[in-house]
């Protein structure tokens, strides 16, 4: 357990306990602080588990007190078997098809590193400085692009002193050196970026579709090709320009700006942690769809995905895993939820009712 003051624990607490608050700028100022988070990020833990322990507690005291009633329930239906045959028909519907939503996939399992001009080098750290791996200068103009599988992260800091989380199955295109009046790179799947600040050169990202502007600021991008495009920002300020309209929007810390996958775009509070809490090696979702969860899931664990029924997708809600944990781990804490049954066999997750 984290050592914390009385008053940052009675602050987390608060902010738990009332989500209105966590839209405030105090808490995004609070939780910016070093430790905060990773107070407020265990607190939730806590929270979740009691939750758990609590529907257990229920499950098995609905066992109890319905064990007689089955039984009897169990003896009508079978006085009914023998004496009314004809009330049970003798075809049985076809059973539906699963829905696939994620497909494993058989690529490689490394991070690796593609310079300009010449091959791919694997990588066997999580981690890498620009600035430590050789000389610069302003006459450096290669690129390097970095990609990582399914289930790992990187950290990379860039020349300038930007630091890159990376997430899985994503791409990075940067410049070696940034010469010139702006640094520009080329996101493809997800990151989140602590720009190093320089008003005279803007920091740009360029994804599917859309580029965002920041002088200095910490920000997370989202943009894999099956899913809804996210721009979220932690502090400072950003400009999102839609490369389809050429329209900008500006954003403000705490706020979210989604371009969903038929063109619609909206800008919303939240809560900054659920973006970012992966970059902290975390599962950390609030009123979340089923298929988004399961989609990160998918993602991470490279397995396939799939729903009994379409309609499961849109259940939400609230769960939290450690990245590092095994699969069956994760897929226990969301058989506890009791919102859904998950199965896991052949290395394929199917999502059913209860």
């Amino acid at each position: 357990m984290i050592d914390h003051s009385d008053k940052n624990l009675d602050y987390a607490l608060r902010a738990i306990q009332h989500p209105q608050l966590r839209e405030t700028d105090e808490f995004l100022q609070w939780i910016n602080i070093s430790g905060n988070k990773e107070l407020f990020l265990e607190l939730m833990a806590c929270k979740e588990a009691v939750i758990r322990e609590n529907l257990e507690r229920k499950r098995r005291v609905r066992s109890r007190m319905y064990i007689g009633a089955a039984a009897f329930t169990a003896a009508a239906v079978l006085v009914l078997v023998f004496l009314i045959p004809s009330l049970f028909p003798t075809t049985s519907r076809q059973m539906e098809q699963p829905i696939r939503l994620f497909d494993a996939i058989t690529d490689g399992e490394h991070v690796m590193l593609q310079t300009d001009g010449h091959s791919e080098q694997l990588l066997e750290d999580s981690v890498m400085n620009l600035k430590e791996v050789g000389a610069l200068t302003s006459d450096t103009i290669c690129c390097q692009t970095l990609t990582t599988p399914r289930g790992k992260s990187f950290l990379l800091v860039l020349s300038d002193g930007t630091k890159v989380w990376i997430n899985a199955e994503s791409s990075l295109r940067y410049p070696v050196a940034f010469n010139g009046k702006e640094r520009r790179v080329e996101l493809k799947g997800e990151a989140c970026f602590e720009v190093a600040k320089n008003e005279k050169c803007p920091f740009i990202v360029s994804t599917d579709g859309m580029e965002t502007t920041v002088l200095g600021t910490k920000f997370n991008i989202r943009s894999y090709k099956t899913e809804d495009r996210h721009v979220t920002l932690v502090q400072g300020k950003v400009e999102v320009t839609n490369m389809t309209s050429h329209q900008s929007v500006i954003l403000q810390p705490g706020q979210d700006l989604t371009y969903t996958e038929n063109g619609e775009e909206n800008i919303s509070r939240v809560n900054i942690a659920t973006y970012t809490a992966w970059t902290e090696g975390m599962f950390y979702f609030e009123d979340a769809s089923l298929k988004d969860i399961m989609s990160s899931l998918g993602r991470w664990y490279n397995v396939n995905i799939d729903f009994e029924q379409a309609e499961l997708y849109h259940i939400r809600l609230n769960f939290w895993a450690n990245r590092d944990a095994r699969l069956e781990e994760a897929l226990e804490l969301l058989n506890k939820l009791e919102k859904v049954r998950v199965d896991y066999q052949d290395e394929t997750i199917t999502i059913k009712h209860i």
